[in-house]
């Protein structure tokens, strides 16, 4: 937790009650001190979610995408509860005393350090997550059916794939659940345009289709999960793929069963 001094630099900064020199001088501590940008960057996301028009900070400084993604957490069923008390204690207090002030400021410094550490190990398995989806996922590794010589609507499909001609695939109307290289680019295309919930839907299509290539479904739907962040999901999926060496990409699955481990 900051100390209480600094916590009442970081309101004074916020609420430009700084003057030039002091401003200056704090935010050149900001940029040297992770621990104190993150807090500055916390108290920020709690003001704006509260929609506080008072405070002004440095843009220049900080990650914005940061913040908003911070201002969705605080967002969240879990810290909700949290972010509105201190949202009442704010406004409840905010003509008191400074002793008062300084005691509601404590407490909440210490509320919002919880929330930090909450997102903090949030926002790094989130990062985590996505480093491994952007390792694996590998959307134009497709099965080539010009080269297989399929037929003239397959090949079609793999010339409107490599146009990114997404949305002319997913218009695609299949006559039966049960063809699996139509169903591999129709689920890659709702990837290629993130609807990521169609394309779950069709990668099951496609592994209860029970042929040579149902166990791709399980490689990609288990890229989805973890470009979503759902990690006891993509676990159990790994479990799957690993149950039977002849799935698809059944040594990396291995390779990636152990990276994912040191994901929290």
């Amino acid at each position: 937790m900051m100390e209480e001094k600094t916590q009442e630099e970081i309101e004074r900064y916020l609420h430009n009650e700084m003057n030039i020199e002091e401003r200056s001088v704090f935010e050149k501590k900001i940029k040297s001190d992770e621990l104190l940008k993150e807090e500055v960057l916390l108290q920020i996301a709690i003001h704006e979610s509260f929609e506080d028009p008072s405070i002004q900070h440095n843009q220049n400084i900080y990650n914005i995408n940061l913040i908003n993604d911070i201002k969705q957490q605080l967002k969240s069923d879990e810290l909700r509860q949290t972010s509105k008390f201190i949202k009442e204690s704010t406004k409840k207090h905010k003509n008191s005393n400074k002793k008062t002030i300084k005691l509601v400021t404590k407490f909440i410094a210490s509320i919002a350090a919880v929330i930090l550490i909450s997102f903090m190990l949030f926002y790094n398995s989130q990062q985590n997550s996505l480093s491994l989806y952007n390792e694996y996922a590998d959307w134009n590794n497709l099965p080539s059916l010009i080269e297989k010589g399929e037929s003239n609507t397959l090949s079609e499909l793999e010339i409107l794939y490599n146009a990114k001609e997404y949305k002319k695939i997913i218009a695609f109307n299949i006559p039966t659940n049960k063809a699996p290289y139509e169903l591999i680019y129709i689920g890659t295309s709702y990837v290629k345009l993130n609807d990521f919930k169609n394309a779950s839907i069709i990668f099951d299509k496609l592994i209860n289709t029970n042929s040579l290539e149902s166990s791709r479904g399980y490689w990609y739907k288990l890229l989805i999960l973890l470009n979503q962040n759902k990690l006891t999901d993509a676990k159990k999926t790994l479990t799957i793929i690993l149950n039977n060496k002849e799935n698809y990409n059944y040594t990396k699955a291995k390779e990636l069963s152990e990276k994912i481990k040191n994901i929290k």
